[in-house]
């Protein structure tokens, strides 16, 4: 085994700190395994994979940790973040992120660094094969399955949109550069260009053919803290709906069976998170959690940094501020706030931020399929799996809108505005805006309205990227 002690520092030392439950989560490890222990037997193994999903990897605070969930959100047009406060993405929605600014250093540093853990994983695991036994195929695809939905979160930050036919934008966009080489010294392969928009999709997707491998997902805790097909499959939802490949987006979607939307939307965040609904959630609990200023139970309880936007954002739109709507009524409190007090309550843990935050879950792929059926021109498709998340929450009685005579553009708007208030606070709507080649309009607290098409590019729409790299990296530019 080479280079025993880097390996460690980079791959166990780290991540044996915490594991779901009783099994997964709260399991403390022991800090000084070797090489040669960790990848001694499947036993061993299997904690490492663990490990790849923990705080210090997939869940850091940077990430699933809940940071990069709100920096979509506060891309968005639907929160208004008043924090002042450039720790809490106050820059981000201003849209104002720099080469040194902090959100920007620490998203590329921490994405990286759980993408070297994989890479040095599936590295390591090549050599002991025989040691995996019949798990081998899904370590292997669990590691693929975190580096790919690592890349498309910085993919949808730093790339400009596939969609996008101006400037800059298209399959030949500059994205990041794809790291897919154990590097275990420091600078090793440090000089290494961006990859295009397409390259990193293909990437995505290469990493993801390995999901067969994976359980099938069945609404089980080890399947839904972890990789399962159902959570590769909605994953390549996404991916091919960033290409506009509508049709393959329709059949990732299709293949993701045996889950259902729960009767009562409120109860998915709720412990123990384990639902019908649930594919993939980050996990938390006492010692594997998010930070104060990163977990979204800081930012949107009480409305601590980031507020509903009640002027011009979804709820101001007629149909999205029904009352009896269990999303407005229960996970909001608008009902009874005081005018600019207004704020969500899906994650009401702000004391240890143990709350679990989804991050695909079934009424994700309804509304997809609905975008992707809309975009194909099958309104009467489109339209049956829109109506199957709105009436969830919304009575016929209550009912202000005439779905049966959406067509067309008017339909597929009643689809993104669906999927703005189901998934508020969730980490979709600026990836979905820039997706969608969208301008970002927003008013928020400032004196006159933020505008930012795309053509404003890494000036504003999209991050630059960060100085940390650019001084290192001799391949690299903005």
């Amino acid at each position: 085994m080479k280079k025993i002690a880097l390996y460690s520092l980079l791959i166990l030392g780290t991540v044996f700190i915490s594991g779901c439950g009783d099994d997964f989560l709260n399991r403390v490890r022991p800090l000084n395994f070797t090489e040669e222990i960790a990848f001694s037997d499947a036993a061993h193994i299997e904690q490492t994979v663990v490990g790849l999903y923990s705080n210090s990897g997939l869940r850091h605070n940077y990430l699933l940790g809940g940071r990069i969930l709100l920096v979509s959100e506060n891309v968005g047009d639907d929160v208004i973040n008043d924090s002042n406060n450039g720790v809490e993405l106050y820059n981000t929605y201003l849209m104002g992120v720099g080469l040194s600014t902090q959100e920007n250093m620490g998203t590329w540093q921490y994405a990286y660094q759980a993408i070297n853990k994989c890479n040095i994983f599936l590295d390591v695991i090549a050599s002991n094969k025989e040691a995996a036994g019949s798990n081998y195929d899904k370590f292997v695809a669990e590691a693929k399955f975190i580096r790919a939905l690592t890349y498309y979160f910085l993919h949808q930050t730093y790339t400009m949109p596939y969609l996008y036919t101006g400037s800059g934008g298209g399959p030949s966009a500059l994205s990041v550069p794809l790291r897919l080489q154990a590097e275990t010294e420091i600078f090793e392969n440090k000089d290494l260009a961006r990859a295009t928009s397409q390259e990193v999709l293909d990437q995505i997707l290469s990493d993801l053919s390995s999901a067969s491998a994976l359980p099938v997902g069945n609404g089980k805790e080890e399947t839904v803290a972890r990789a399962s097909q159902a959570a590769a499959a909605a994953l390549k939802m996404r991916v091919y709906m960033i290409m506009g490949q509508w049709q393959n987006a329709i059949d990732a979607g299709k293949s993701i069976t045996g889950y259902s939307l729960v009767s009562d939307i409120t109860s998915l965040y709720k412990a123990p998170y384990i639902t019908s609904e649930a594919i993939f959630s980050a996990a938390f609990a006492d010692n594997n959690r998010g930070s104060s200023q990163s977990h979204v139970a800081y930012y949107y309880n009480n409305g601590k940094s980031d507020k509903m936007e009640v002027v011009s954002g979804i709820f101001s739109i007629e149909g999205y501020k029904i009352a009896n709507d269990p999303r407005i009524g229960t996970l909001t409190n608008i009902n009874t706030a005081a005018a600019g007090k207004e704020y969500l309550l899906k994650y009401p843990d702000a004391t240890t931020y143990t709350d679990w935050i989804p991050v695909f879950r079934y009424a994700e792929i309804l509304l997809n399929l609905a975008e992707c059926y809309a975009n194909l021109g099958n309104d009467a498709e489109a339209l049956n799996y829109l109506k199957q998340v709105r009436t969830r929450s919304v009575k016929a009685e209550d009912e202000v809108l005439n779905l049966d005579a959406l067509k067309g553009d008017a339909l597929k708007q009643a689809i993104y505005n669906e999927a703005r208030l189901e998934f508020i606070g969730e980490g979709h709507r600026g990836f979905d805006i820039r997706r969608r080649a969208e301008t970002i309009t927003k008013q928020g607290n400032t004196a006159r309205p933020l505008v930012f098409p795309p053509s404003t590019g890494t000036a504003n729409y999209i991050w630059p990227i960060p100085y940390s790299e650019l001084a290192q990296n001799d391949a690299i530019t903005n």
